[in-house]
C-alpha cells in the first residue's frame, strides 16, 4: 500500500495503517509504535531505545499528521517507554489544525529545548516558556486597560453576571432542583430561581453513578473513587451543606471560569489562532480583578458596604446570606475568605498547567478503558 493510500485509510481509523505511518515517521529515532483504540481517542505506546524528549517526538508525529486528509479520532494519548519504564505522557489534540502546524514547524521543539523538562518531588512538571509569559503579560495588560474604563467595565459586567448565575443554576440542577437563570432588568444584575427538589432528577443522577460503577466494575480504583464520591454527594445533598453551596457557587463559579481561561492562556489548549491565548488571559484576569475590587470595596468602602447590605428587591446578596445563615459570622470574615480565594486563582491556574501531565495520567488511569 502506498503512503497516500495509507493516509486515506488512517483517516478512517484503520489501526494497521495508523501504526505503519507512525512507525515510519519515528523511524529516524528508532522508536517502535503500538496503537489501540479507546473510544474516540487512540492510545499510542512508544518504545524508545534512548530517552527521546517529548518535543522531538511530537514534532515528528505532527509532520506526518498534517498530511492526513482527516482524523477518525479526537486525540492521541501518548506514552513513551524505555526498557518498560514510562518516560513521559502527553496528549496530541487532533482537533486543532493550527497546533499541529505549529508543532510541525518546530516552534514547540525550539521552546522546549530552551527550557528542559523538570521534575519536582519525582513528578514531571511543565515549565513556562517565552510564549507562556507573553500570553499572560498581554492578558494582564489588556485586563487592566479594560478595568481602567468604567464604561468598558460596565459593558463587560453582563459576562460576570452570566457566569455567576450559571454557577447557581448548575449547582441547583446538580442537587436535583430545576433552576433557570435570567438577567434582572428591574434591579440590575441577575437572578436564578429554582423550584422544589425533583425526585426524578436525583434518581437520574444516582442511575448515572450506578451505570458508571457497572461500566468500571473491573477497575477497583475507579470503583473506590466512585463510591467515595457517591457517599460525599449523598451526605451533602441531604444536608444543609447543599444549600450553602447553591449560594456560594455564584461567585465560586466565576473563579472556576477564571482558572479555565487562565489555563487556556498558558497552555494554548483548544486555541486555533495565536491571538486567542492573550484574549483568554484578558478575560481570566478581568474576572479576577473584578472580584478583587468587589472584595476590597466590601471591606474598606463603608458606603458601598451599606448599599450591599440593603440587598435588591427584598433579596439579600450572596455574601450576606452566607455570613448570616450558614457561617454565623460577620460579613467582613466571609468577604476576607473570598478575597483569599480570589488572590489564589492565578496560582491555581498555574499549578493546573504545571501538573497537567499528572492529571491527564490519573484521569486516563481511572476512566479510560482499552478495547
Amino acid at each position: 500500500m502506498t503512503r497516500p493510500a495509507r493516509r486515506l485509510a488512517a483517516a478512517t481509523g484503520d489501526l494497521e495503517a495508523i501504526q505503519a505511518l507512525l512507525e515510519a515517521a519515528l523511524a529516524p529515532k528508532g522508536i517502535g509504535v503500538t496503537v489501540s483504540q479507546r473510544r474516540e481517542s487512540l492510545l499510542v505506546s512508544l518504545w524508545c531505545p534512548t530517552a527521546v524528549p517529548a518535543a522531538i517526538v511530537l514534532t515528528l508525529l505532527a509532520r506526518e499528521l498534517i498530511h492526513w486528509p482527516g482524523y477518525a479520532h479526537r486525540n492521541f494519548l501518548i506514552t513513551a517507554y524505555q526498557d518498560s519504564k514510562a518516560l513521559w505522557e502527553g496528549v496530541l489534540d487532533l482537533r486543532s489544525r493550527h497546533e499541529l502546524q505549529r508543532l510541525a514547524k518546530g516552534e514547540h521543539l525550539r521552546q522546549s529545548l530552551s527550557i528542559p523538562p523538570k521534575e519536582e518531588f519525582g513528578i514531571s512538571v511543565q515549565p513556562l516558556n517565552t510564549q507562556n509569559w507573553q500570553a499572560i503579560a498581554a492578558g494582564l495588560g489588556l485586563s487592566l486597560l479594560l478595568l481602567a474604563s468604567e464604561q468598558v467595565t460596565f459593558l463587560l459586567s453582563p459576562l460576570i453576571t452570566l457566569v455567576h448565575e450559571m454557577g447557581h443554576a448548575v449547582t441547583a440542577w446538580f442537587f436535583g432542583y430545576p433552576a433557570i437563570s435570567a438577567f434582572d432588568f428591574r434591579y440590575g444584575g441577575g437572578v436564578t430561581l429554582h423550584g422544589d427538589r425533583a425526585g426524578v432528577i436525583v434518581l437520574l443522577i444516582y442511575t448515572g453513578l450506578l451505570a458508571l460503577a457497572y461500566f468500571y466494575r473491573r477497575r477497583r480504583l475507579t470503583l473506590t473513587c466512585l463510591g467515595v464520591f457517591t457517599l460525599l454527594y449523598t451526605l451533602v445533598a441531604f444536608s444543609p451543606v447543599h444549600e450553602m453551596l447553591f449560594v456560594a457557587m455564584g461567585h465560586g463559579f466565576e473563579l472556576i471560569v477564571a482558572v479555565i481561561f487562565l489555563y487556556r492562556a498558558l497552555s494554548g489548549w483548544g486555541c486555533r489562532y495565536p491571538i486567542e491565548g492573550p484574549l483568554y488571559g484578558m478575560v481570566g484576569f478581568f474576572i479576577v480583578f473584578f472580584n478583587m475590587r468587589l472584595a476590597w470595596q466590601l471591606q474598606f468602602n463603608p458606603v458601598f458596604r451599606e448599599r450591599y447590605l440593603m440587598g435588591k428587591g427584598g433579596i439579600d446578596h450572596d455574601f450576606v446570606r452566607l455570613a448570616r445563615d450558614f457561617f454565623h459570622t460577620d460579613l467582613a470574615t466571609v468577604v476576607g475568605l473570598y478575597g483569599f480565594f480570589v488572590v489564589l486563582t492565578p496560582a491555581i491556574a498555574l499549578l493546573v498547567y504545571r501538573y497537567r501531565r499528572l492529571m491527564v495520567s490519573l484521569f486516563a488511569r481511572l476512566f479510560i478503558v482499552e478495547g
